[in-house]
């Protein structure tokens, strides 16, 4: 089994909006601690390599998002002025993973891609949970 190459130089080439941006090559890292760069199983070579892409872009989308005051990912299911009452509906996700991973397109770009490569889902614990790894 060999590693992927995976360099800042190939990320901007195919996320062109995160050019300019510091420290891409921290990213990268962490990425690769979700997804590794050993190509092996269902997901490899351009697949593997897209989904530490695409999960380093999710993670520089979300401290984009954090830097800009944008703490808040729930869309809003109603809203009252007389005494201020709002309530806030979680996208529908399975779990908490999913549910991270849709708060960017890159995040559900790559969720959309696992279920395409990992097409049968793995239970965790005896959960009867779908979850995805």
């Amino acid at each position: 089994m060999t590693e992927l190459d995976i360099t800042v130089d190939d990320f901007i080439l195919n996320f062109p909006e995160f050019d300019g941006v510091e420290n891409i090559s921290l990213y990268l890292t962490r990425a690769k601690c979700y997804v590794s760069p050993v190509n092996y199983g269902k997901l490899s070579d351009e697949s593997r390599k897209l989904a530490i892409y695409l999960f380093a872009a999710h993670l520089l989308a979300l401290q984009k998002s954090i830097k800009e005051g944008n703490t808040s990912v729930n869309m809003t299911a109603s809203a009252s002025i007389d005494k201020v009452s709002v309530s806030m509906v979680p996208p529908p996700s399975l779990g908490a993973f999913e549910y991270w991973l849709n708060q960017t397109q890159y995040g559900a770009e790559l969720l959309a891609l696992l279920s395409v490569v990992l097409p049968i889902p793995l239970l965790l614990g005896g959960s009867f949970v779908r979850t995805l790894l």
